[in-house]
């Protein structure tokens, strides 16, 4: 079983969207897939759910290490909830809490073929949770200086973390979003970002919303066909 996560300290990058979509298209490719939202603010969860559960959350996994899965007629699915808020004042002494959610899913390993996990906007212990469990993640950045030079802390963060728990984390790749052509700045951070020697997947434009559906839909198959085909990530 592999565990991939989808990471940006921003908000508004596109990691639900990934999440979601990814699902769907390695379901369609017949990959037995769990998806574990982590984010408090539960988009994700009203997303599939169509409303945010007050029990049986991931909030419950991280307190007493049990994993509520609901099975659904997409993918099984473990939801957010508002109390996630006070996971981390509530876990700030517990003993190996970046641990939880690794050791929840050790009961699930001959269930299903990969996990992925939808993250909040911080590298709090949610996100770390979730970086301590996974073989990789996937970046969405959004076209802009800061974004960069958030997406060089997240890589700081994740070689400590890789040094601390002597794994490797791939960093499957990353994903431009709100991208324009016609902006120079925009032009200026993919440069940037091939120079990091990552897989840069094709960008996401800043378009009309129908042009952006259909490509976006493309977008996440290029992704999943990826993960698949890669040399970690074979199913």
């Amino acid at each position: 079983m592999k565990v991939l996560s989808v990471v940006n300290q921003k908000g508004g990058v596109g990691k639900t969207t990934i999440t979601f979509n990814l699902a769907h298209f390695l379901v369609e490719a017949g990959v037995k897939t769990l998806v574990i939202d982590m984010d408090p603010q539960s988009n994700l969860t009203l997303s599939v759910l169509g409303e945010i559960p007050e029990k049986d959350t991931s909030y419950e996994m991280l307190i007493d290490g049990s994993l509520p899965i609901r099975e659904g007629e997409l993918f099984d699915f473990v939801p957010a909830s508002l109390t996630l808020f006070t996971a981390e004042p509530r876990l700030h002494s517990a003993i190996a809490k970046e641990f939880r959610l690794s050791r929840a899913l050790t009961k699930f390993e001959n269930k299903y073929d990969i996990v992925l996990v939808d993250t909040p906007p911080n590298l709090g212990i949610l996100t770390i949770n979730a970086l301590t469990a996974s073989n990789g993640i996937i970046v969405p950045v959004e076209m802009g200086l800061y974004s960069l030079a958030g997406l060089k802390h997240l890589i700081e963060i994740l070689d400590e973390l890789q040094e601390y728990l002597q794994k490797d984390i791939e960093i499957v790749g990353i994903v431009p979003t709100m991208y324009d052509k016609r902006i120079t700045l925009h032009e200026e951070v993919i440069e940037e970002l091939r120079k990091m020697s990552f897989k840069i997947f094709p960008p996401v434009y800043r378009r009309s919303a129908f042009q952006y559906s259909r490509l976006k839909d493309f977008i996440y198959l290029l992704i999943t066909i990826y993960v698949l085909k890669s040399s970690r990530f074979i199913l």
